[in-house]
Order: structure tokens, then sequence, then C-alpha cells
């Protein structure tokens, strides 16, 4: 019997951690035994706390993006297999990646039919992006999202309830002239209308069936190499209760002000103490809580771990992020009992595999 993955792909910030998160948790309870794989170009993720916090068992390829990491990517895939069983592996990549047809899916299929089924490849897109963005030819970075789009099988519009219906027409418009194959559904992760139809993709017995779609690395390294790309966990003890949802969306506050809206491709903390959790997230300067767990206020043992993607030097980033902490700590009366970050722009995209 084999593994089925369903690879869920799409740009920082489109919400890809949220609905593989609702995702699980209706396989769970439908019966199925289920697993996630995270990614990430640096360290210390958020998504990988977010999925364990979720009670979800949870692997991560880090340092790479699959592509580029498939041995490791490999080698999570069937640590889950050999350990917990799963039947369904909920794989995301790192939001940067695209010719995931030719580099993940395509190796998955020749080199290991046995062991792994491979479900059609589904791309979540941020419609209020789409709307407010658009596809710039004259941005690089527009270039990636434009691929991921045509390379998909299916198209999950995210965030939907933000829009109008005129809006989400023509939204749909767009996608199609991108990518006239792809069955387009419309999602709300507040709503959780369209769920059930990602979810029959994964339960189905369709497979990855599209051909790879032709891609330019040199203007991929440069879409990818735009971004500063942040990964920072803070601690601190707090004596009295404080209120975490206060202290992260003042941080996120702080790093949006030193940048424009459309530089801000993601930046998301997750707040831990003892009993309780938080998950907030910005995007192009949109603050939204994706989760809480337990009390918003936080005591004892805190940690703070930052990651951001943003149109940005390394050095400006890190700079930005670190005195966004400082400044929330100090007004909130908290001293910092340590941290570690790292900030960088990721490498050439250079695959393990890539076939067609």
């Amino acid at each position: 019997m084999t593994t089925r993955i369903a690879i869920i792909g799409g740009f920082l910030g489109a919400g890809k951690t949220t609905i593989i998160n609702k995702l699980a948790k209706s396989l769970k309870e439908k019966g199925n035994n289920v697993a996630i794989i995270t990614n990430d170009q640096g360290e210390a993720l958020v998504d990988t706390k977010y999925c364990a916090d979720n009670g979800i068992e949870v692997a991560e390829v880090l340092r790479g993006c699959f592509c580029c990491k498939f041995p490791d990517f490999m080698h999570s895939a069937r640590g889950l297999v050999g350990s917990k069983g799963p039947e369904v592996i909920l794989a995301e990549p790192v939001g940067s990646c695209t010719d995931l047809l030719a580099t993940v899916v395509a190796p998955l299929k020749v080199m290991y039919p046995k062991e792994f089924t491979v479900a059609p490849l589904v791309i979540l897109v941020d419609s209020e992006r789409v709307l407010e963005q658009g596809f710039d030819p004259e941005k690089i970075g527009d270039y990636l999202r434009k691929h991921q789009i045509m390379e998909a099988e299916h198209v999950v519009l995210s965030k939907t309830d933000k829009v109008t219906a005129e809006e989400l027409d023509e939204i749909k418009e767009v996608i199609t002239t991108l990518n006239p194959h792809a069955h387009i559904i419309s999602y709300s992760a507040i709503t959780n209308k369209g769920l059930d139809k990602i979810l029959a993709i994964i339960l189905s017995n369709d497979v990855s069936a599209r051909t790879p779609v032709d891609i330019d690395y040199d203007i991929y390294a440069k879409a990818e190499a735009e971004l500063g790309w942040y990964n920072g966990t803070f601690r601190f003890h707090a004596k009295d209760k404080v209120d975490g949802y206060d202290i992260a969306t003042k941080v996120l506050r702080s790093i949006a002000a030193q940048y424009g809206a459309d530089d801000i491709a993601h930046a998301k903390i997750m707040l831990q103490s003892e009993r309780s959790s938080m998950k907030i997230s910005s995007v192009m300067q949109n603050i939204t809580v994706d989760n809480v767990s337990g009390s918003r206020y936080a005591d004892g043992n805190v940690t703070l771990t930052v990651n951001a993607r943003i149109v940005s030097s390394p050095e400006m980033l890190r700079q930005t992020v670190r005195m966004a902490v400082q400044k929330t700590m100090e007004q909130a009366n908290i001293a910092m009992s340590g941290f570690e970050d790292d900030c960088f722009s990721p490498s050439r995209p250079n695959p393990t595999h890539r076939m067609k």
C-alpha cells in the first residue's frame, strides 16, 4: 500500500499553513492517519511549532526548498511512514518555491512509485494580493507568483471572504488567463467555504498528471534573492501576565512601518508560554490572528518566534526585527533572557532532480 502525498504550494502569506492544519484536522476526524512536512530556507519555523501545537505529526525540511533538498524531503517522508504510518502526508513547500512538477512531483512518480502516490498539485493564491497587486511584468517577484499558478492543477483562491463577488469573478479571469487548464476553488479560512472540495481532491484516487511548465532559472533566482529571510527566537520570563496579542501585534506593526505594503511578502509570530500559544500573521500590512490556544495572556517562560519574508537587504531586515522586538519589550517592561536569529537572502535554486 502506498502513502499519498498532497503538495500544497503557493506564495508567501497565501494561507498554506492554516489550510493544511484545517485539512489535517478534518482528515483525522474522518479516521485518517495524517502527517505534515514543513519547509523553509532557514530554521526556527513558526509553521512547525503551529502544527505541533495542534497535535499533528510533523517533520521539517530546512535550509532549502523541497526541490533543492529532495533527499531530505524523502528522508522526512520515509521517516514519517516508518514511525507513524500516515496514510496521507500534506507537504507545504516554502512560499518562494515553484517548478514543483518537475523537481518534486516527477521524481516521486518516477523513482518511488511503490512507496508514494502524488495527488494533483494544489496552489493556494491570495485573492487580495491578486486584486491589489496583480502581476506586474516589470517586477521580478511576480514572475515567480505567475509560474506557481501556471503549473497548478488546482488553484485555490484564499481569503475570498474579503473580496466582493464581482471582484472574485475578476480574479478568476486573471487566473484562467494564466492557466486555462486549472480547476479553480474559492476558499475562506473564516467560513471554511471550499474546504470540502480540497479535501475531496486529497481523498480521491486522482494523481498528478500535468506536464511540467518551462521556467527561466535566472529570473527565478533573482526573484528569490529579492527577499530578506528572517528567522528568530526570543525568550523572556513574565512574572505577571502579559498580553501576548498586544506584544505580537506591536512587533508586527513596528516591522511593517519600515516597509511598503507590497514589500511585505509575509511576517508571522508564534508566541508560546507554558499555558497558552498564539499565531499571528502580517501580509501586505494586514494583521490576522491565525490561532489562539488557551488564553491570550502569557506568563512564566515565554518564547517569541518571528519569521519575516520581506523585500529588503538581510542587514536592514535583521536590524528592523530586532529593534521592533526590543522596543516592544521595553514598553511592556519585560527583560529578554536570550535570543538567536538568522537573516539572509536565499541562494540560487539548484534542484536535485528536474524531470519532464
